[in-house]
């Protein structure tokens, strides 16, 4: 009789002991809040998982997490890889979202300046190391589901469809991320922000092509609608555009590089040139911002035709007039 009270007061104490495991986990995750982020290398054991989630202050005792996962169906089911933890989970939910969800994949941010032409886009996204130039070449000449991009027409001359049409910001990718992925998340921003702007789909190449000149030659976020309006001036009196940045597109092939223009320039026989031909350039020149975009879809109105850098002020700003006349007088 002896003996069996002792193994029934042992058995009591052990269930005891567990019970207050359990109630000292329970109180010491309630008290915790936040995200703690941890690393688990291939081939580490389920002891070594417990140590590092220990190390971490994620859980209070190694013995218990390891029972816990003993008795559990993730048993030998623990990945590798890095987390994102929750600071109060318990221990059977950090079991299983260490054996079903599976290691957040490391992430690519990349930012894509306003101005940046699908040229700059990929030296950037290459540079990153998201991709090859060649991928990148593959995927942008890809068809995408989107039906604002049914307004860029079949011309031989366009140097990319998507060109205008990869929205400029801060993205956050997968570091194996395709391509493909990778642009379509931009198409995606792209209708995220313009479909608030009800733009008629007959009307959206001109204006983004419109608005891509305006992002280029405009510094002053007020002057927008202002050049916005002068290219709406020359088209109405059959002017030439000539717009600098159209041909600086076209001489660095993209890249933008230089702030030189030359007589010899203007020549260039690309479609892009607005110093040669009449109207629009073949298409955008570039992503334009939403406010260029904005810009280009209410031009101010004024008579102004003509405009140049204020190299007395050199702010950005710029002299508008409404003559050649008064345009050469303020130079």
């Amino acid at each position: 009789m002896t003996k069996m009270r002792k193994k029934q007061r042992t058995f009591k104490a052990i269930i005891l002991v567990i019970i207050l495991i359990i109630v000292a986990n329970t109180l010491f995750h309630s008290l915790k809040r936040g995200v703690t982020t941890i690393t688990i290398q291939k081939g580490e054991s389920s002891t070594k998982i417990a140590e590092i989630l220990k190390d971490k202050g994620l859980i209070t005792s190694k013995t218990y997490f390891l029972a816990r996962l003993y008795l559990s169906s993730y048993r030998g089911k623990l990945k590798y890889g890095t987390f994102k933890l929750d600071n109060n989970a318990t221990a059977g939910e950090i079991i299983k979202k260490l054996s079903t969800e599976g290691a957040k994949k490391n992430t690519v941010t990349v930012t894509i300046p306003e101005g940046y032409s699908i040229e700059k886009i990929r030296d950037t996204l290459c540079e990153a190391g998201l991709v090859t130039e060649s991928e990148f070449e593959d995927a942008v000449k890809q068809k995408y589901d989107y039906a604002f991009l049914d307004c860029v027409p079949n011309s031989d001359d366009l140097n990319y469809k998507l060109q205008g049409f990869l929205y400029p910001s801060t993205y956050e990718f997968y570091s194996d991320a395709k391509a493909t992925t990778i642009i379509d998340k931009m198409l995606s921003e792209f209708q995220k922000k313009i479909t608030p702007l009800n733009i008629p789909n007959n009307e959206l190449f001109s204006i983004i092509t419109k608005a891509s000149m305006v992002e280029r030659e405009a510094k002053i976020p007020s002057e927008r609608p202002v050049i916005a309006g002068v290219f709406e001036n020359r088209l109405s009196q059959n002017m030439r555009m000539q717009v600098d940045a159209t041909v600086m597109y076209v001489i660095t092939e993209g890249k933008y590089d230089t702030n030189k223009v030359y007589y010899k320039d203007l020549n260039n026989k690309s479609k892009y040139n607005t110093y040669k031909y009449e109207g629009l350039p073949v298409g955008p020149i570039c992503s334009p911002s939403i406010d260029s975009i904005k810009a280009a879809q209410n031009p101010a109105v004024h008579k102004y035709l003509y405009y140049h850098t204020d190299t007395n002020k050199n702010d950005g700003t710029h002299i508008f007039t409404e003559n050649f006349e008064e345009h050469k007088k303020t130079q």
